[in-house]
């Protein structure tokens, strides 16, 4: 039995509280997770944890030897991240953290990436808050928002702007809103996972607004399909709105109104070099934000706006058509 793995496996129980969460975390069986602290155990001889039906707990040797193994487990990786630093070719298991809509924003750079770099895969998640990239032992995250953590590297990737955004059929029995204080008066559907909780304070020229409304929603998916139902008002970043606006699900409403500019950001744990495989994906990322995704306002009305030759072939169709009325 690998020494190594015994002292990963007491490492994760530690971390995660229990045998059957570290064994779902290692993709293992519980009865390896057993055998690998019992072998450790019998090895120092020395009970490194109380367990019960319900808890985990370190012994007071336990809590000295995780922390000796916590430091053995990073000089490996960062004996590991010298050595890909090195290769000039990306390979091994990426483990990306992003937000929820970023998550969707980036998809596809990593079937691009995937297809460039075979010998990578890729694990992705998305989540609502920000991580530990020890403890969750992700190579980065790529988030709409800066981290509140300074001991991280960030690097920014892009700004965006927020824009307001509702359905034609919204606007059906009711005016648009002409400025921020009209807010108050719509129906707001409202995103619960947002780092800036129940408010809006995206207006260059205002204070931030305090939105109400009969929905709330950790769902990106269902906030966006609210809104395009006609349910009410909603804001997003540039980058979510685009294709709605575009294809006329939905219209963005206060444009005279300069918004805050956000960055997008990718973060990476600061535990020595980042391995090649997330600076070359970071690159690729940055390269689709620059030349593909509209992050700002002007660019979002520039996209959404009919091409002149469009523009062209209308006016000639409805100047062949019969007047109205006629009778051909």
């Amino acid at each position: 039995m690998d020494r190594f793995d015994q002292i990963t496996t007491f490492v994760r129980v530690v971390e995660l509280g229990g045998f059957s969460a570290a064994a779902r975390d290692l993709g293992v069986a519980p009865s390896v997770v057993t055998s690998h602290v019992q072998a450790l155990e019998q090895r120092l001889g020395a009970r490194l944890l109380n367990r019960n039906t319900r808890h985990v707990k370190t012994t007071d040797v336990g809590e000295a030897y995780y922390r000796q193994c916590v430091e053995v487990l990073k000089r490996f990786q960062q004996a590991d991240t010298l050595v890909e630093s090195m290769q000039a070719t990306p390979r091994g298991l990426l483990r990306i953290n992003t937000s929820i809509p970023v998550g969707d924003l980036i998809t596809p750079v990593i079937a691009d990436y995937t297809a460039q770099f075979p010998e990578v895969s890729v694990r992705m998640i998305s989540t609502g808050r920000e991580v530990d990239f020890i403890e969750e032992q992700f190579d980065v995250s790529i988030r709409h928002a800066m981290p509140d953590n300074e001991g991280l590297i960030v690097r920014k990737l892009a700004e965006y702007d927020y824009v307001v955004c509702a359905s034609p059929k919204y606007f059906d029995n009711r005016p648009q809103p002409q400025t921020p204080e009209d807010l108050a008066a719509q129906n707001c559907i409202i995103y619960t996972d947002s780092k800036f909780g129940d408010r809006w304070p995206m207006f260059q020229s205002h204070e931030a607004i305090t939105p109400h409304g009969n929905l709330q929603t950790n769902s990106p998916l269902a906030l966006l399909k609210a809104a395009e139902s006609g349910q009410g008002l909603v804001i997003l970043p540039c980058f979510t709105a685009a294709a709605p606006i575009a294809e006329g699900r939905l219209v963005r409403i206060l444009k005279d109104h300069p918004t805050v500019r956000y960055p997008l950001v990718a973060i990476h744990p600061h535990r020595g070099l980042v391995p090649t495989k997330a600076v070359v994906f970071v690159d690729m990322v940055a390269k689709y934000l620059r030349d593909v995704v509209a992050c700002s306002g002007a660019e979002l009305e520039a996209r959404a706006k009919p091409q002149p030759a469009a523009r062209a072939t209308k006016a000639a169709a409805k100047a062949a058509s019969p007047a109205a009325g006629t009778v051909a």
